[in-house]
């Protein structure tokens, strides 16, 4: 996958299928998308996503408090997913300033060479998000792009979207999010340096969530870290006072704390709890972890 980043001076040579959107969680309506985009790949275009190098909320623009995905966690995703080009727009005062239709012919027409755009019906671009997917519509046959409109997938009642997810996420419903997302909520990164002992033989691992993302709900949840290829099962405690994940793998794994890792939350087991003596903390984790693995025997889950 080209990577494009940073910059609006770019040209793809190659004839396109667009995309336009935030993608932040890459949700069932986003793997829509994308189906729908293959099905242009016979002709000889290229996939390409654009999204933004920062959310548009952080300008003023819509009211999304945080990301699911940060973005370097979106471009592996996209990278899983074969797409030929990842657009990351430049987001700011003058970009955002740019009028819908200057936006169409530059940026959507011009650079990107697109012949065929695929859109969520709630798409928006251009200033002041005056762009949609019905103008992407009405001047496809002006600068020879085809248009597909894709309407919104719905979880019962709810419409799916980046939102709902985050939704989800601050009620602790993982498992949830599981059965909606291309991938569970995860964060990445490097433990800090040392594990942290509680009581005998019991260790675990601490890694920071990152300022922009949005923070679970607080608790002990089933989980997984990744490492490479290779997945361990896990529990995890969120911590919403400081921003981490608490992580005790089954076992251990010789020299995780200097890999980089993945901390996948599965499944919500229960609120946090405030303990006054070190022997009832290490009896309710010696509950946890074995109520854990008893839990990871019935539920085997395959992390992409």
């Amino acid at each position: 996958m080209d990577i494009i980043s940073g910059t609006t001076e770019f040209n793809i040579p190659e004839e396109t299928v667009v995309s336009i959107g935030k993608f932040d969680g890459v949700h069932k309506g986003h793997m829509f998308i994308l189906k729908r985009m293959r099905d242009y790949i016979r002709r000889g275009y290229k996939l390409c996503v654009l999204t933004f190098d920062i959310p548009p909320s952080n300008l003023g623009f819509g009211t999304d408090k945080g990301v699911f995905l940060t973005n370097a966690e979106k471009r592996k995703v996209f990278g899983e997913l074969d797409v030929d080009y990842y657009v990351e727009f430049p987001f700011y005062e003058k970009t955002a300033s740019i009028s819908a239709r200057d936006f169409i012919e530059e940026f959507i027409v011009d650079r990107l060479h697109a012949k065929a755009v695929v859109v969520g019906e709630d798409c928006t671009f251009g200033q002041g998000a005056a762009g949609n997917a019905q103008m992407l519509r009405d001047f496809g046959p002006l600068y020879d792009y085809e248009v597909e409109i894709i309407n919104k997938i719905k979880d019962g009642r709810r419409e799916i979207s980046s939102t709902y997810l985050k939704e989800l996420l601050e009620a602790g419903k993982a498992a949830k999010i599981r059965d909606i997302a291309y991938r569970p909520y995860f964060v990445s990164g490097r433990f800090r340096r040392d594990p942290v002992g509680v009581g005998s033989n019991i260790w675990y691992y601490v890694l920071d969530i990152p300022d922009e993302k949005t923070m679970p709900l607080g608790g002990v949840y089933y989980s997984k870290a990744v490492v490479d290829d290779a997945s361990y099962d896990a529990m995890t405690n969120v911590r919403t006072d400081n921003r981490t994940l608490e992580t005790y793998i089954y076992g251990g794994v010789r020299g995780i704390q200097r890999s980089e890792v993945a901390i996948v939350l599965l499944d919500y087991k229960r609120e946090e709890i405030k303990f006054y003596k070190n022997s009832d903390l290490n009896r309710k984790i010696k509950e946890d972890i074995f109520e854990g693995q008893k839990w990871h025997k019935e539920n085997s889950i395959e992390m992409r």
